[in-house]
């Protein structure tokens, strides 16, 4: 089944009797928390001389106007604000915050947006809905058979969905059934659980409506609840799914398969409710001022990139907004979104290869489908074209709170070789729109905290490249106490070594990352190479 795991998943922390609002910044030594030792590193810190590093967040946009991120974004110094002019001359008019590649020059902007996986449907189903097959030659054969792929799990997909939305009905129509029972044997709308279990009947139908209510107020569920649900699964057939949807061709217009087609979107970063970025950014960057959340990096300004809509991203807007991010003056790029299926996964390939000349880090949501990415590709990957990892890329799976079996969040995705750290991903408190707050979970959510990592790195050691950063962060991971940890997805019985699940065998710590940064500046600056892994478990 297609999942898409650009949206954060609301957990409630279960079992948790801890104060765990900033648990991510918390040390694990002093704590007895995985999170990454953000006020330790800053207390060894104290105060030293840092550079403002720029942060590109590729995402759905922005909250520009809350108060927990004043001051926080990148400003285009080379631009006049709001003459309709392109001032630099890079291609983008009024582009003072970054750019919104969703839009059109008139002010319209995309929302909803088909899967890949759907698009890649309807272009082969036009080809191949009748089967010549006989006639093909090696190269048509192989598309072909692909078609056939991508028509099974664009079809199962379907059903799924169809599914779902039918068992949440029935659902529904019991809790509808069983309540107007309920109520009229009680002689009142509204009742309490204590009401409903005093209820004695012999009616076969009473009974069982009292044992339907009971069970969902046991289990907490409500009837808005399903009938969001509801919503939500027609409206992913109705867009999501849809092959015939042209939201692209009515708002955006460009030829989304053309990377030379680049006069298209406007400066609109907080449009459509930017809720997932702004969560993003907050965790990252959020002012250290006592009030609202604490983000990682201090002295960093936030590019706000809008590529991202409710369905998935297209290539050609991911591979132009890491140029623009490059091309403009980012030092690390933010990626928390993905998906299984590629139109163009060259587009994006060679903008990473140009993120890798330019010497910018590119940190990557690893997803929350509990798949092994050694074995199941997500896209964007750091998959080059001569078939190596880019040094600059790196991938972040999501960690839980305590030093457990299971210390590993049971939605993140992992791959011994494709994972490289993880991160603080469940309850993380951050922004919201409205100049609100929520705890928010996902891989979505341990990107930004290790870019934040990145960030602080970049900060105070302004001459480390993008290849020495990410090697800092991957030797100087916490390696956790448990022995044997959970794999995601699974079950509860199997065991196995961190290392098994990620490069690195740890969960980012910015202090121990400070810490090893210090000395390999220090030996840099004197000409010398440290590569001896054993200082990280100093």
């Amino acid at each position: 089944m297609q999942k898409i795991f650009f949206l954060f998943v609301l957990f409630p922390l279960a079992g948790f009797t801890q104060d765990l609002s900033n648990w991510q910044h918390l040390d694990p030594e002093t704590d007895s928390i995985l999170g990454i030792s953000t006020y330790k590193a800053y207390e060894y810190l104290n105060g030293r001389q840092t550079d403002t590093v720029v942060v590109a967040i590729i995402d759905n946009g922005a909250e520009l106007t809350h108060e927990d991120l004043a001051g926080k974004f990148w400003e285009n110094g080379n631009e006049i604000p709001d003459n309709q002019l392109d001032d630099d001359g890079n291609g983008y008019v009024d582009d003072i915050n970054g750019w919104n590649f969703l839009g059109n020059p008139g002010g319209s902007n995309l929302k909803h947006e088909t899967l890949e996986l759907t698009r890649l449907y309807a272009q082969y189903h036009n080809m191949y809905n009748v089967d010549d097959s006989a006639s093909f030659d090696t190269l048509q054969l192989a598309e072909y058979n692909k078609y056939l792929e991508i028509r099974k799990n664009y079809e199962d997909e379907v059903s799924q969905k169809k599914a779902e939305v039918a068992l949440y009905r029935q659902i529904l129509s019991g809790y509808h059934v069983s309540d107007s029972i309920i109520r009229k044997r009680l002689k009142k709308d509204v009742y309490t659980e204590a009401d409903v279990g005093k209820i004695r009947s012999r009616k076969a139908e009473i009974a069982e409506a009292k044992k339907i209510i009971l069970t969902f107020m046991a289990l907490g569920i409500k009837q808005e609840v399903l009938e969001s649900q509801i919503i939500r699964l027609t409206n992913d057939l109705n867009l999501k799914l849809n092959p015939d949807l042209k939201s692209r061709e009515e708002i955006v217009k460009d030829n989304p398969d053309n990377l030379t087609d680049t006069i298209y979107g406007n400066n609109m970063l907080d449009v459509m409710g930017p809720d997932h970025g702004t969560g993003v950014t907050g965790a990252l960057a959020a002012l250290q001022n006592g009030t609202g959340i604490d983000g990682i990096a201090r002295t960093v300004r936030i590019m706000i990139l809008r590529v991202v809509p409710d369905g998935d991203e297209r290539d050609k807007d991911v591979a132009l907004a890491i140029r623009y991010a490059v091309r403009n003056g980012a030092d690390i790029i933010n990626c928390s979104f993905g998906k299984k299926y590629s139109a163009q996964p060259e587009f994006v390939r060679d903008a990473i290869a140009e993120a890798e000349r330019k010497d910018v880090l590119i940190v990557h949501a690893a997803g929350n489908d509990s798949e092994d990415t050694d074995k199941t590709r997500y896209y964007p990957s750091g998959l080059l074209q001569d078939g190596r990892y880019a040094r600059n890329w790196i991938t972040v799976g999501a960690s839980m709170p305590y030093d457990q079996e299971d210390l590993v969040a049971g939605f993140s995705n992992y791959g011994k070789t494709t994972v490289d750290v993880f991160a603080p991903g469940y309850g993380v408190t951050t922004c919201t729109l409205d100049g609100s707050y929520n705890k928010f979970s996902g891989t979505s959510i341990s990107a930004p905290i290790v870019s934040g990592v990145a960030a602080v790195l970049k900060s105070c050691f302004p001459h480390l490249t993008a290849p020495q950063i990410k090697e800092i962060i991957i030797r100087s991971a916490y390696v956790p106490r448990t022995t044997l940890v959970q794999v995601p997805g699974k079950g509860n019985n199997t065991g196995v070594e961190l290392s098994e699940l990620c490069v690195s065998g740890g969960i980012v710590n910015l202090y121990r990352a400070v810490i090893l940064a210090e000395q390999e500046y220090c030996d840099l600056q004197q000409g010398k190479s440290n590569s001896d892994p054993a200082i990280v478990n100093q």
